[in-house]
């Protein structure tokens, strides 16, 4: 049983990481689907993991909100066209202030875990 609680917690808490992650990605470059992936996947040493088939929908929800834009582009000869995604305005301070937000709630819930004042 508790066992089962600890996995929905898990992933509840990696879900509502995922924006932020992509936000991440997205600010410091123009990447595409995959690549977002595999650098969540590196960067975290596997301790967070966006499913190929998760990260698509996610990326055309934040893309129909206005945080991101995206744009096709040819890679190579041969290669199939793969679509590039970059901030927005809006998205640059949806990421700020999330950041602002991840930090003090982090930082609270490390003070919690501590103990004592």
């Amino acid at each position: 049983m508790a066992g089962e609680d600890l996995d929905r917690w898990t992933q509840q808490m990696r879900k509502g990481s995922a924006k932020l992650a992509i936000l991440q990605l997205a600010s410091e470059r123009e990447r595409y689907g995959y690549e977002i992936v595999a650098e969540v996947r590196d960067r975290t040493k596997g301790a967070l993991q966006l499913a190929e088939g998760n990260i698509y929908p996610a990326l055309h929800g934040l893309e129909a909100e206005g945080f991101i834009a995206s744009q096709w582009r040819e890679v190579e000869p041969g290669v199939p066209p793969r679509k590039y995604y970059k901030l927005t305005a809006r998205g640059r301070e949806l990421h700020e202030r999330m950041v602002e937000e991840w930090k003090e709630y982090a930082g609270a819930v490390g003070r919690l875990l501590k103990g004592g004042s």
